[in-house]
């Protein structure tokens, strides 16, 4: 499994941030009922964006964080203290998570299985540490669902490297896979979660801009390719974000936020 696509560093970091305030309300907060003192652990934590949200938006949680970047992790207990949010973060894997048992009502994993070799594996460690009936959220994308209107030959060869780099680095279709790995690890009543995103008008500037910052977070690493070119993935870019000035134009994609019972 190769490296993790986007890279480590600070602006990476903020990057990861500013993600999790972009699908705060739209895609963390909706669609997600957590009770004042549910255990919930956050399976590749990161830098603490999302544990952050959950904690401000649902008061009264126990959040924990798990992931195997000490760098990451680092990084996590400043955003933490920053947002006033408690946390406790532990340094391990997501194939061999570091806790007992029975340890947690909730598991959260968001953006995490398309990074691993063996998703079931992790998703089966999951399913280990939760308590009898609870629940697993679980948000992945499929690349291959991203489209923009109109569309150029830049923003074709763009896309394409998407799924081509996360297939060569993971999973580029986690999303779509996300209910079978599910009842594969042991979880019951599983709701594949499928939400289809299309933007336009106002909102495609924010979405187009957003898009447009993660592709380029990767684009060292996707011009590695076979068959991309960095000029050329630069290109997609530039095309992607002047897409809301073009007429009638939009952006959208598929993305799964599954849920499941232990």
């Amino acid at each position: 499994m190769a490296e993790y696509v986007h890279g480590y560093g600070t602006r990476e970091q903020q990057r990861l941030v500013e993600q999790a305030e972009h699908w705060r309300h739209g895609l963390i907060r909706d669609g997600t009922s957590l009770e004042p003192g549910t255990r919930l652990l956050e399976v590749g934590s990161g830098v603490g964006a999302v544990l952050a949200v959950l904690g401000q938006e649902f008061p009264g949680v126990r959040l924990y964080g798990v992931d195997i970047e000490p760098r990451q992790l680092e990084f996590a207990r400043g955003h933490l203290e920053r947002a006033s949010v408690a946390a406790t973060l532990v340094q391990g894997d997501a194939l061999a998570l570091p806790f007992d048992d029975d340890s947690f009502d909730h598991v959260w994993m968001m953006w995490v299985l398309e990074h691993l070799a063996d998703p079931i594996r992790a998703l089966r460690e999951a399913h280990r540490v939760l308590v009898r009936n609870g629940g697993i959220t679980a948000i992945e994308v499929d690349y291959s669902t991203a489209r923009a209107e109109p569309s150029t030959p830049a923003l074709e060869a763009l896309f394409r490297a998407m799924v081509q780099g996360m297939a060569a680095a993971g999973w580029s279709n986690a999303g779509t896979r996300l209910p079978e790995w599910l009842g594969a690890a042991g979880f019951r009543d599983i709701n594949e979660g499928e939400r289809r995103f299309w933007w336009e008008g106002e909102e495609l500037a924010t979405q187009a801009a957003y898009a447009a910052d993660v592709v380029e977070s990767a684009v060292e690493a996707l011009a590695q390719l076979p068959g991309a070119t960095e000029p050329e993935l630069r290109a997609g870019i530039e095309d992607l974000r002047s897409l809301p000035n073009r007429p009638d134009a939009g952006l959208g994609g598929v993305v799964h936020k599954s849920t499941a019972t232990r």
